[in-house]
């Protein structure tokens, strides 16, 4: 145990770092923008380039982790998302900022494919869900501090400050990675592995399964989180720091789920922990469903979205770390392309449901419900028997 903490923490603070560099940023937005003379659009597609650099780098990214290695895929995403971070930092207009987010976009995609690929070499399948387990919950933690110290950077400081921030823990956290990943890592697979691409997994029906059940469990909670706010200040008649309340429930909740899993894995097994989290899953697509026919709104409709929204992330800390688990075991040797195709899937599952419901908002809480349900289920179905 005390050798996977050893590796697990480091490398959560990595891929938090990926996170924070996205959720930091976030109340820079309207000053960046002023600063520089960009309009609204081009503002805002400095998150948009980073999250699409972020979704397209997973493909790359897992070829190089079985070519090159783990510790060399992490090195190199390290020193892009530092180098990018410093790009933004300096940059004296809006066309230097799109040039560093899309670095720190590229740079950031590393760590989230390496360093579940480097956790598949290093521990057994159970020992693997304790230590994604782990990392999940560090993850987890970004979303909902990421803003609030974004914010008070963006009060006290220069919105700059946020961007030297990322670069200065990159640059601190490379030597500390490349010694502690230099211990664990093992070598890569063979040339020939890496060579053959991703044909192999897209034939593997069982890695399939497990990815896609991931991926649309993955769309369906990003397709609530992008909702939320919509929801709470329209349909529930609040402001928009109920849905901070939201926010701090949900992660709270999936930080007791992960940490369930890593306690329970070993005595009850990978099939309990994604049932259990999958039932949990689908009784808050049925409640949100329900709470829409009840019409609660106001005070009493948060309360009901809190209870549901803790619920059904407690389930994603259960279900997601043995899914992911899974996925990276069946793919095998072809683990770092095995955890690109993944988060490759994930994203392109979060794009289209998040598409898919936007026009359907304006009717309340029973689109969603209704969509949540249905992508529970399916994923649900997707996993292997």
């Amino acid at each position: 145990m005390q050798a996977l903490h050893r590796l697990a923490i480091p490398l959560a603070s990595l891929t938090a770092l990926g996170l924070l560099a996205s959720d930091l940023y976030l109340p820079a937005i309207p000053v960046m923008a002023a600063e520089l003379g960009a309009s609204i659009p081009s503002a805002q597609a400095t998150m948009a380039l980073f999250m699409a650099a972020l979704a397209l780098s997973q493909l790359a990214w897992g070829w190089a982790a079985d070519r090159f290695g783990d510790r060399r895929t992490i090195m190199a995403g390290t020193a892009l998302l530092g180098g990018g971070s410093l790009v933004c930092a300096m940059a004296p207009a809006i066309d230097a900022m799109l040039a560093g987010r899309l670095l720190q976009g590229l740079g950031a995609g590393a760590a989230t494919v390496a360093v579940p690929a480097l956790i598949r070499r290093r521990f057994n399948e159970a020992d693997a869900v304790k230590a994604l387990a782990m990392v999940a919950m560090a993850e987890s933690t970004v979303p909902a501090l990421g803003p609030v110290a974004g914010a008070a950077i963006v009060l006290y400081a220069d919105w700059r400050t946020t961007f030297w921030l990322i670069a200065a823990m990159s640059l601190l956290l490379l030597p500390l990675v490349a010694r502690i990943v230099g211990r664990a890592a093992q070598l890569p697979p063979a040339a020939s592995h890496a060579r053959r691409g991703y044909a192999p997994l897209l034939r593997n029906r069982r890695y399939l399964r497990y990815a896609l059940s991931y991926a649309v469990m993955f769309g369906a909670l990003l397709m609530y989180v992008a909702s939320a706010p919509v929801l709470v200040t329209h349909t529930l008649g609040l402001g928009i720091e109920a849905f901070a309340i939201l926010q701090m429930c949900g992660v709270l909740a999936f930080m007791v789920g992960a940490s369930a899993a890593v306690r329970m894995v070993q005595r009850l097994g990978q099939l309990w922990l994604m049932r259990t989290g999958t039932l949990l899953q689908c009784l808050a697509g049925a409640g949100l469903m329900g709470m829409a026919l009840a019409g609660l709104v106001g005070t009493r409709g948060l309360v009901a979205l809190a209870v549901l929204a803790a619920l059904f992330c407690a389930g994603l800390g259960l279900r997601g770390p043995a899914t992911m688990g899974g996925a990276l075991h069946a793919a095998g040797e072809d683990a770092g392309k095995g955890a690109g195709l993944l988060m490759f899937f994930a994203f392109a599952c979060v794009a289209g449901a998040t598409q898919l419901v936007a026009p359907f908002l304006h009717y309340g809480l029973l689109p969603l419900g209704g969509l949540l349900f249905a992508m529970v289920g399916a994923s649900a179905l997707l996993l292997p028997r």
